[in-house]
């Protein structure tokens, strides 16, 4: 009898371990997508993340990236993460997951004249993972790796020069706040995806867009529109959008691979972002681009004032929200 249990016991021993073997040689898939081009900082990171977790887990995951309109807009390549045919999407928070319903208080990550530099907003970003994580999960999210995309300007195919040089103009804005904006300063606003800005100024759609110099100079917005006014009136962000269902599902050791990889991503993105800025100012003044600095920027700020007022007016949610990006110093 004692030889029967014996034999028993070594057998289930045997089947535990197989079993764990199996478990640790299943393969999982990561697909991740971001609707910024690969030349730009974030999708630099982003390849450098997918190379991290490969290479981290042993092969325990196999991550791929796709970038710019490779697998449709940004709002399309959200709604494929959230359904899982995606497991992680680089996405704005407001333009992303703010679209969703009750979740446009994420707007407010891009607001103009909110924030004092870019090293106070990835202040911001890091302070507000958990509450931006608190709202997401409603659509099975998870958030990570928050990136400043830096100072936004406006790029124009005419000269802007002063604040009254903006009206009349159509400019390109990704949501709301944007939009509102630009009709504070006397234009009027347009949205359209990222990757249909370049068509849109080739084909006089719009007199406009706006982003860092960065993001504009990726994706070579310059070729169609001439004259850059730097304004530094919003800075951008995008977070890594997790599928959480496939998050957790993966053993705790490959959650914090992913983790471990999504923060070194943070910080090389953050060393070749600050240096990129400054070339790709200098690579769109090649291109022929004339650069102002606007000199009235107070009469922007004041301008676009009372807009803070008529967002926190839209309910608690909204007023909560901003109280806690504004109380981070």
């Amino acid at each position: 009898m004692k030889k029967i249990i014996s034999l028993l016991l070594v057998l289930a021993l045997l089947a535990s371990f197989v079993g764990c073997t199996a478990a640790n040689k299943k393969v999982y898939t990561l697909r991740c997508s971001t609707n910024l081009a690969a030349t730009s900082t974030v999708g630099k990171a982003l390849a450098r993340f997918v190379e991290l977790v490969n290479e981290k887990s042993g092969g325990r995951i196999k991550a791929t990236a796709n970038f710019g309109s490779e697998l449709g807009s940004q709002a399309e390549q959200v709604e494929m993460a959230r359904l899982g045919d995606l497991e992680m999407v680089v996405a704005a928070p407001g333009t992303g997951p703010g679209a969703y319903e009750g979740l446009g208080q994420l707007m407010m990550f891009e607001f103009p004249f909110l924030f004092k530099d870019n090293n106070h907003y990835r202040r911001v970003l890091k302070e507000m993972e958990d509450d931006v994580n608190e709202l997401v999960s409603s659509i099975g999210f998870t958030a990570m790796a928050g990136q400043s995309q830096g100072s936004r300007s406006i790029l124009t195919t005419k000269p802007v020069k002063s604040i009254e040089d903006m009206k009349g103009l159509v400019m390109r804005g990704p949501n709301a706040v944007y939009i509102a904006m630009f009709e504070a300063l006397g234009a009027s606003g347009i949205t359209m995806d990222w990757n249909d800005i370049y068509t849109a100024l080739s084909q006089n759609i719009c007199d406009g867009c706006e982003g860092s110099p960065s993001s504009l100079n990726a994706s070579k917005f310059q070729d169609n529109a001439k004259y850059l006014a730097i304004t530094n009136h919003i800075i951008a962000c995008v977070y890594y959008f997790f599928n959480t269902k496939w998050l957790e599902s993966l053993p705790k050791d490959l959650q914090d691979v992913i983790r471990q990889c999504a923060d070194e991503a943070v910080k090389y993105q953050e060393e070749i972002d600050d240096k990129d800025q400054i070339a790709a100012l200098e690579q769109m003044e090649k291109d022929g681009v004339t650069i102002t600095e606007i000199t009235d920027i107070d009469k922007w700020k004041a301008a676009c004032a009372p807009l803070l007022d008529e967002y926190r007016a839209k309910g608690e949610e909204w007023s909560s929200f901003i109280d806690k990006l504004t109380s981070i110093e």
